[in-house]
C-alpha cells in the first residue's frame, strides 16, 4: 500500500480514499472507506476509456453482471458508477498479497499447495462462466491470497475493455504471458481462454517463472502462439493437466467442470506454503492499524438540493448514493480541521507532506549512486551529466530534499560490477542506483541490486539479458536489442522504403544478433522482403557482398556488434560496387568502422546534445561548467537523475522501498526521451522510438541526423 499522490482525488462516489493499492493499464486502484465504514478496493478508470461512450455502455452492463456474481473465491462488486466523469467500481477489500508477489518473495509452490490453489481457482472460474462472464485476464497479479483461500479479482472489467479494444484493429487485451493464443491473435474468445490462463498461472506458481518467458510483449506473444511452454519443473501431479490447459487449440483444453473434478475440493488447512501465512497476516494487520475516518454530517439545505440525478448512476444493487459536491467540500474541510487540531487522522497518512521540508529545519537527504567503469569515457560523460542535474536540483529553493551523488567503480568486469553494486546497496541511506555500465557489467549489477531491493536505473546497456526487468529491481531507460535498432528501422521504413533488404548476420556474435533477425524476419518490423546472409566467424564478407550487389537489394542491415567485422563488411560492399542504403547499430561505432563506412547510417541510444535542438540548453550548461561539449551519454545521465528525483519526490519518506513503484506509475518527459513502462511487463515502452537516435558516418565521424521520432512519415 502506498501514499496518495497530490494529484489523486480525496473522494470518489462518496468513498474516502486512504491510499493506493496499485495502478495498471486500466486505471488506479485505491484503498477506500465506504460511506458505511467498510474498507473497499476502488478502481478508477483511465480517461482514454472514460471518453469512449461504447466503453461506458459495456462497463455498465458488465458491472451489473458482476454485481450478481456470488461465486466462491471471487470478490463481489459492491458499487459502481459508469456515468461518472471518472467511471469507477468498488469491490470488497482483501488485505493480502497477490500470488505474483508471493512467488517473487518466496519462490515456487510445493505440489500439495498447488493442488489446493488449482482447486479454488477452478471453482472460481466455474462460477464466473456460469454467470455469463469471461475473465480474460487471469494472472498471478489478479489472485489475492487470504488466510482462508485465494480470491480472483478484476472479472467484468476485462470483458468490458476487451469488447472495446478488440473491435477494429485486432489489438490484444490481457496480459502477455497469461493470455491465450486466440487472444494474442485478436480473435473471439470463450471460457477456454480462461482455462489457458489458468494453466499459465499454475505453471508459474510451480516453477517460479512465466511459462512463455519474459521480455517485451511482442516476443512473449510470439512464443505464446508458436512455441511450446516450459513445463520442465511442474510437479507430476499437475504436469499433464497443465499441458492440456495450454493447448494452442481451444477445443483441446479441458472444460472447467472437468478441472474441478481433477483437482478435487479445496482444503483450507495448510493451503499456503511455508512463510506465506505470516505475510498474509502482516498485510491484514496493516489495514487494521489504519485510523477510521470520522463520519461528517453536513446540512445540505432543502431536500434534493445539490444531489445528483439517480439516473446518472449505474443500476447496480447495493450502489451507495454519492455525496454531493457541497457535502464533499464541507467534509474535506471538517477532516482538515481534525488534522489541524492534532488528531493525527488517516488523511495525513494518506498523502505525502513536503511542507515540513520547506520549514526552518534541515531538509531530508536522498542519495543516488552512479555505477560504472571510471576508465571508460562514457562513465565520465555520465558523471558530468548527473552532477549537472544534482546541481540544478540543489539550486531549487522549493526542493523537498537535498540530493547527494555517490560514484562507484565496477572496473569494467562483471565481478567488479557485482561487488560495487553490492557495496552501494549495502549503504542504508542509498535510495537508488544508476547503472552506467555495459552489457558485460550491468546484468551483474542488476542481480546485486535485486538481492538488496534497491532500484537500479539502466541508461546504456541494451543486452537481451535485461528483458526480464519485471523479475528484478531494475528499470530500463532505453529499448534493448529485442526491439531491434529502432532508429535505423524507422529510417528505412519511412525514408528509404526498400522493396527488398539484405540482413548480413555476423555469426561471430550469433547470440547477440538473433533478436535483430527475429525482429526483421518474424515480427516484420522492416517493410518489404528480407534476405538473410549469414557469414561465419572465420569467413570474410566478399561472397555475401557480391550476392547482394548482384541482386540489387535496396538496403543492407548489418547485424553484428564488432567494429572490425562491420568495417570488413563495409569494405566488401564497396568493393562489390554496392551503393544502396547501409545501416547498423551503435555497437559497431569505433575507429575501424568509421574509417571504412562512409555514408552508413547508425542507430544509437544516445543523442548529440550539441546538435539536438531539445538538448541545447543542457549543452550550454555543460560547456559553462566543464569547458567542453557534452560527450555521448551525458544528456541521458542528466535525464536519469531528473527521472530519479521525480520518483523520489513522489515516494516520500519510504523512498528506497517505494521509488520503483512511483517511477512505473506515470510517464515522464525528459530532454532526450519520454519514459514510460508497460503496466504488466514493466518493460520500457519505445513509443515513437523513444530514446533512439540516427547518425550518419561522414568524414570518419558519426554525425547526428535526428531523433527517431523526428524522422518524417513519407508523403502520401
Amino acid at each position: 500500500m502506498e501514499r496518495l499522490l497530490p494529484s489523486d482525488p480525496s473522494v470518489i462516489g462518496g468513498y474516502r480514499l486512504a491510499g493506493r493499492l496499485g495502478a495498471g493499464g486500466m486505471g488506479v486502484v485505491y484503498l477506500a472507506r465506504s460511506p458505511h465504514g467498510t474498507w473497499c478496493a476502488l478502481k478508477a478508470i483511465r480517461s482514454e476509456y472514460a471518453d469512449d461512450p461504447a466503453f461506458r455502455a459495456r462497463f455498465r452492463r458488465e458491472t451489473q453482471l458482476a454485481t450478481g456474481l456470488r461465486a466462491h473465491w471471487t470478490v463481489p462488486v459492491v458499487a459502481a458508477d459508469a456515468k461518472a466523469r471518472t467511471p469507477w467500481l468498488a469491490t470488497a477489500y482483501v488485505p493480502g498479497p497477490s500470488l505474483a508477489e508471493a512467488i517473487a518473495l518466496h519462490g515456487p509452490w510445493p505440489a500439495a499447495q498447488l493442488l489446493r490453489l488449482a482447486a479454488a481457482l477452478a471453482e472460481a472460474l466455474d462460477g464466473i462462466h456460469t454467470c455469463g462472464l469471461i475473465h480474460r485476464d487471469v494472472k498471478p497479479a489478479n489472485i489475492l491470497l487470504a488466510v482462508d483461500g485465494p480470491r480472483l479479482i478484476d472479472f467484468g472489467i476485462a470483458r468490458a475493455v476487451g469488447a472495446t479494444a478488440l473491435t477494429a484493429d485486432g489489438s490484444v487485451i490481457g496480459s502477455p504471458g497469461y493470455l491465450s493464443p486466440e487472444q494474442a491473435r485478436g480473435r473471439a474468445v470463450g471460457p477456454e481462454t480462461d482455462v489457458f490462463s489458468l494453466g499459465c498461472v499454475l505453471a508459474h506458481a510451480a516453477t517460479g517463472r512465466p511459462v512463455f518467458g519474459v521480455g517485451p510483449a511482442a516476443g512473449v506473444l510470439y512464443r505464446t502462439v508458436h512455441e511450446n511452454p516450459g513445463l520442465e519443473d511442474v510437479p507430476d501431479a499437475l504436469a499433464e493437466t497443465v499441458r492440456r490447459c495450454l493447448s494452442k487449440d481451444p477445443r483441446n483444453r479441458p472444460p472447467v467442470a472437468e478441472l474441478r473434478e481433477e483437482f478435487g475440493r479445496f482444503d483450507e488447512h495448510g493451503w499456503l506454503p511455508s512463510g506465506l501465512p505470516a505475510l498474509v497476516a502482516a498485510r491484514a494487520a496493516r489495514v487494521l492499524e489504519l485510523p477510521v475516518p470520522q463520519n461528517t454530517v453536513v446540512d445540505d439545505g432543502p431536500p434534493g438540493a445539490g444531489t445528483p440525478d439517480a439516473a446518472t448512476r449505474a443500476e447496480v444493487p447495493g450502489t451507495v448514493t454519492p455525496t454531493s459536491r457541497r457535502r464533499v467540500l464541507a467534509a474535506g474541510g471538517a477532516v482538515g480541521g481534525v488534522v489541524a487540531a492534532g488528531a493525527g487522522g488517516w488523511w495525513r497518512w494518506g498523502r505525502p507532506d513536503h511542507t515540513a521540508a520547506r520549514g526552518t529545519g534541515p531538509l531530508p537527504r536522498r542519495v543516488i549512486g552512479l555505477l560504472g567503469d571510471r576508465s571508460d569515457p562514457a562513465f565520465t560523460a555520465h558523471e558530468r551529466g548527473a552532477r549537472l542535474a544534482v546541481g540544478e536540483h540543489q539550486n531549487n529553493p522549493r526542493r523537498p530534499f537535498d540530493l547527494v551523488l555517490r560514484t562507484a567503480d565496477d572496473r569494467g568486469t562483471a565481478a567488479g560490477a557485482a561487488a560495487a553494486a553490492a557495496a552501494l546497496a549495502a549503504d542504508p541511506v542509498m535510495d537508488l542506483v544508476i547503472g552506467a555500465g555495459t552489457n558485460t557489467t550491468v546484468p551483474a549489477a542488476v542481480a546485486a541490486c535485486t538481492r538488496a531491493r534497491v532500484t537500479l536505473l539502466v541508461t546504456r546497456a541494451d543486452t537481451n539479458e535485461l528483458d526480464g526487468v519485471n523479475l528484478t529491481s531494475a528499470l530500463l531507460l532505453r529499448p534493448t536489442r529485442t526491439v531491434g535498432p529502432p532508429a535505423v528501422l524507422r529510417y528505412l521504413n519511412r525514408v528509404v522504403r526498400p522493396g527488398r533488404s539484405a540482413v548480413v548476420r555476423d555469426l561471430s556474435d550469433a547470440d547477440e544478433t538473433l533478436q535483430t533477425i527475429r525482429i526483421i524476419t518474424v515480427h516484420k518490423k522492416l517493410d518489404g522482403d528480407a534476405v538473410v546472409e549469414e557469414v561465419a566467424p572465420d569467413a570474410d564478407f566478399t561472397a555475401a557482398a557480391r550476392r547482394i550487389a548482384a541482386r540489387g537489394d535496396d538496403a543492407v542491415v548489418f547485424a553484428g556488434v564488432r567494429p572490425g567485422r562491420a568495417a570488413s563488411c563495409a569494405r566488401a560492399l564497396r568493393a562489390a560496387g554496392y551503393r544502396g542504403t547501409r545501416v547498423a547499430d551503435e555497437h559497431v561505432i569505433g575507429t575501424p568502422f568509421l574509417d571504412a563506412a562512409e555514408g552508413w547510417f547508425v542507430g544509437t541510444g544516445y543523442t548529440d546534445a550539441t546538435a539536438d535542438p531539445r538538448t541545447r540548453k543542457f549543452a550550454a550548461a555543460h560547456r559553462a561548467r566543464y569547458r567542453s561539449a557534452p560527450a555521448p551519454w551525458a544528456a541521458e545521465a542528466y535525464d536519469a537523475v531528473r527521472f530519479a528525483v521525480h520518483g523520489l519526490t513522489a515516494a516520500g519518506d519510504n523512498a528506497r522501498t517505494t521509488v520503483r513503484a512511483e517511477l512505473l506509475r506515470h510517464s515522464w518527459q525528459g530532454i532526450t526521451r519520454r519514459v514510460s513502462y508497460d503496466p504488466d511487463s514493466e518493460f520500457f515502452q519505445a513509443n515513437d522510438d523513444a530514446g533512439s537516435f540516427l547518425y550518419e558516418v561522414t568524414d570518419h565521424a558519426a554525425r547526428f541526423v535526428s531523433g527517431a521520432d523526428d524522422i518524417p512519415r513519407p508523403e502520401a
